[in-house]
């Protein structure tokens, strides 16, 4: 049994951390490192507690099960991804009139972070696969961020004035780029998979943008 002794100065007793959302952020730190360094198979409530200096019964806590843990985490690598987009695009310092070479940069800004960032990459399209039913609200939000992110591109090029098309278009271009990109990445047969990856996107969102500006 826990010992708890109340102090004059009215502090938490003695023993383990209360499960306040400092720990809970503490735990959440911990599984993304975890994340990041074995994908889905650090994801084990024994190895998250050990890293997070907590008991397993205080994971389960925090978190209900490890499905809600990992969701946690799948959003903040959908974030992460939508602000290493946003960034490559204010480096690249590009006219909003130069809608190719800005849509192309996003596609070099998503295999950047395929590239760097594989273990918690797979992780959120293994995940995705196994579930069942809609995706939370959360998820869709969050996708819906990131395709805001290529609607704010093509929004300047000529023929994409239709929101509609261009919300329907922003969803092919990256359904596309994420397409080549899971296919051609692990060809282990090519001399440089990123070039022949960027090669590809290059005659897709080509053929995207003078399709739309033809049908003006």
């Amino acid at each position: 049994m826990e010992t708890r002794q109340a102090t004059s100065s009215g502090s938490r007793p003695r023993g383990r951390p209360g499960l306040t959302p400092e720990v809970r952020e503490q735990a959440l730190e911990a599984a993304g490192g975890l994340l990041a360094e074995r994908g889905l198979k650090g994801m084990q409530a024994r190895t998250i507690a050990a890293r997070a200096g907590l008991s397993v019964g205080s994971i389960y806590k925090l978190f209900g099960d490890i499905d809600d843990l990992v969701r946690e985490l799948n959003l903040r690598t959908y974030r992460d991804i939508a602000v290493h987009h946003s960034s490559a695009l204010e480096a690249a310092d590009l006219p909003d009139t130069a809608v190719f070479e800005r849509a192309m940069v996003l596609a070099r800004a998503y295999i950047e972070f395929v590239v760097t960032q594989n273990a918690r990459w797979t992780a959120l399209l293994s995940f995705n696969r196994r579930q069942s039913g809609a995706a939370p609200k959360a998820y869709t939000e969050t996708e819906d961020a990131l395709f805001g992110i290529v609607e704010g591109v093509l929004a300047a090029g000529p023929g994409f004035e239709d929101e509609a098309f261009r919300r329907r278009a922003a969803r092919t271009l990256w359904a596309s780029v994420h397409g080549i990109v899971t296919f051609t990445l692990p060809n282990a047969a090519l001399e440089d998979p990123v070039e022949e990856a960027l090669e590809q996107i290059s005659i897709m969102i080509g053929a995207l943008v003078r399709d739309a500006a033809a049908q003006k």
